[in-house]
């Protein structure tokens, strides 16, 4: 027999099972929202940087007008420390031949050619100088290849870090 304000046992099942589905799709829900939660926390606390990919610096120095004499000249030193690549151009824009070698010293103060060859360059000619040792200065030395006869050339640097 049904007690007085009871509901019908079919009817409190129903209910039941509606409640029953109605937190299965909140948990569902809930579910989500928590684990989105988690991952955003994730990374924003424990997020790395992503390393870029830098552009190589490029390093470009030209000086012009440089006399030769009798005596060694030397272009101006360059600090290679934080260039893994570079070379020299040395052109020849007067009237004379001129000698042009590289040097290279791990202080600024000694300086060798290390085997490196020297070069005739010719009036009008030019000479790409590319070091095969490394140390941390580098310059281009110079002088005349007949004695008296000046002559004026250029020398670019140019590197790569």
């Amino acid at each position: 027999m049904a007690k007085i304000g009871a509901m019908p046992e079919d009817s409190r099942f129903a209910r039941q099972k509606d409640n029953l589905e109605h937190l299965g799709v909140l948990g569902i829900f809930a579910g989500i929202v928590l684990g989105a939660v988690a991952i955003v926390l994730c990374l924003i606390l424990y997020r790395k940087p992503v390393p870029e990919c830098p552009e190589p610096e490029f390093t470009s120095i030209v000086q012009r007008n440089l006399v030769s004499r009798d005596v060694e000249g030397f272009s101006k030193s360059i600090d290679l420390s934080r260039i893994r690549t570079f070379s020299f151009l040395v052109r020849n824009d007067g009237p004379n031949p001129v000698v042009a070698q590289t040097e290279l010293s791990p202080d600024g103060v000694t300086w060798s050619s290390f085997g490196e060859s020297s070069y005739v360059i010719e009036p009008g000619d030019k000479h790409l100088f590319v070091p095969q040792f490394f140390l941390r200065y580098a310059r281009i030395k110079f002088r005349n290849k007949k004695p008296g006869m000046d002559t004026v050339i250029t020398v670019w640097f140019q590197g790569q870090g």
